[in-house]
């Protein structure tokens, strides 16, 4: 005999159906999702791994905690765990699971045997719901079908605790984590911006409030840096950023990623594609001249990355970027053919460590267009050496980074890839002034966009007007 419950297998209809939440007002409303609740579940449905970074009161820990308690009743042999960051907000998480449970019609509603302040348990279908808060060993000891890490940014040693969630969950459990940004550096932070196994999913204000309530919002709020971490998605840095960081929000309007249109001088509309790695912007144009910079890197799978980026020298605009684990020889074998592709572009690569191998393998290829590096940093109009690709010293590393800096806050330079202008906020100075990336975070690509900038400073985008020696006659009078 089929039972009520499983004639309602899907959550959204259960809940829209059946349960109910507390308003903002006094009183028990029914469970109509938002759209971004929606979207949400949607991603749900297909992916066991998710990490959501949202504006404040979208109602993401509510939707997610409604989503698991229909899985647990509707699943038989569940285990279910909601873990806050403190006690309050437990005790708030555990209050959405009774009002679902006790809002339900009563044949809805599967027989409770263990009722607690931190466990809901229904015997007859092995199945329960715990609601802890983030202490040291949260998740050790238990296997757990479902977890919701919520405001994962603002737990205490989330490193540890994470690890020992993620080892208690099986491969086709589920783990759903959303938070606001609350700097950057901590795991959350790291999580998002780091290539894993987590769909990312991202909910600004523009999803629930419409342009005058937000308004009315920031008017109150009165606090523009809370208010773009609250509202606005931004993970504020943590430390002094090097590149500033309106320029960067400028940036972001102009990223984009595989299957985004864009428009050329003409009007008409091309397309981001990728091929062997490389995600192209724009195909090379007849006339143009091109840079490339390249960061090389050992190839090791969870080593840093070998990127390599590519620059129009007419319009400072970025049109190719690739980012991978690959062998350095393999790496010479991809510029020399992107190199030949964009019109020979200039090659610079930076020759420290694995790099030489790199140009090294180039020059076997006859690559045409290989960037020499100035004799002397220290003297005014240094002439260019014989000396092969950009070498990263104590001296010319501040060099590379100012004239980045500078390049960008000019508009010299425009990049779409996400991975750059990701990496550009993470950049800081530290204690010693001197500037890196956050710990946790590569410094590859923002090294492959100054490496590349410095080919681009030496190359000369106008036509020649130089008269030739053909056209031109002398007359000398004795």
């Amino acid at each position: 005999m089929i039972t009520p419950l499983e004639q309602t297998k899907d959550a959204k209809y259960y809940l829209e159906t059946f349960a109910k939440i507390q308003g903002k007002t006094p009183g028990l409303l029914p469970f109509i999702l938002n759209e971004a609740q929606k979207d949400l579940f949607n991603a749900l449905k297909k992916f066991p791994r998710v990490i959501i970074l949202k504006a404040r009161q979208i109602g993401f820990s509510t939707a997610v905690t409604g989503y698991f308690y229909h899985k647990t009743i509707t699943t038989p042999g569940t285990n279910t765990a909601i873990i806050g960051y403190n006690s309050d907000l437990t005790s708030e998480l555990l209050d959405k699971v009774k009002t679902f449970y006790s809002s339900a019609p009563p044949e809805m509603r599967p027989t409770i045997q263990y009722n607690s302040k931190y466990e809901i348990s229904f015997p007859k279908i092995h199945s329960k719901i715990i609601v802890l808060p983030s202490t040291e060993n949260v998740g050790r000891g238990y296997t757990l079908h479902n977890v919701l890490a919520t405001e994962l940014s603002a737990w205490e040693k989330a490193d540890e605790k994470m690890m020992t969630l993620e080892a208690s969950v099986p491969i086709k459990g589920q783990i759903v984590i959303e938070s606001t940004p609350r700097g950057q550096g901590n795991l959350y932070h790291r999580m998002w911006m780091s290539d894993n196994d987590y769909c990312k999913k991202e909910y600004g204000w523009w999803w629930l409030y419409t342009q005058a309530e937000i308004d009315i919002i920031k008017r109150r709020m009165n606090d523009p840096r809370k208010f773009a971490q609250e509202y606005d998605l931004t993970f504020l840095a943590s430390g002094r950023m090097v590149f500033d960081p309106d320029v960067i929000d400028r940036m972001r309007n102009h990223q984009l990623k595989v299957g985004d249109a864009l428009f050329d001088k003409d009007g008409l509309t091309t397309f981001v594609t990728e091929s062997k790695g490389l995600r192209m912007y724009r195909q090379p144009e007849a006339g143009h001249i091109y840079v490339i910079g390249a960061d090389v890197a050992e190839g090791v799978t969870g080593g840093d990355y070998s990127v390599a980026v590519i620059i129009d020298r007419n319009s400072g605009e970025e049109v190719g970027f690739f980012r991978g684990h690959i062998a350095p020889d393999k790496f010479a074998e991809r510029l020399n053919e992107w190199g030949r592709f964009y019109n020979n572009a200039l090659m610079v690569v930076e020759i420290n460590n694995h790099g030489l191998t790199t140009v090294t393998c180039l020059k076997q290829l006859m690559y045409p267009a290989m960037y020499f590096r100035p004799s002397k940093f220290e003297v005014m109009g240094s002439p260019y050496s014989e000396k092969l690709g950009w070498k990263t010293t104590k001296m010319t590393r501040p060099l590379l980074i100012d004239d980045l800096a500078t390049a960008l806050r000019d508009e010299d330079l425009l990049f779409h890839s996400k991975e750059i202008i990701d990496e550009l906020t993470v950049f800081v100075y530290n204690n010693n002034n001197d500037c890196e990336a956050q710990p946790g975070f590569h410094d590859d690509t923002v090294m492959a966009c100054g490496i590349g900038y410095q080919g681009f400073k030496i190359l000369y985008d106008k036509p020649m007007t130089q008269i030739h020696e053909k056209e031109s006659s002398h007359v000398f009078f004795g």
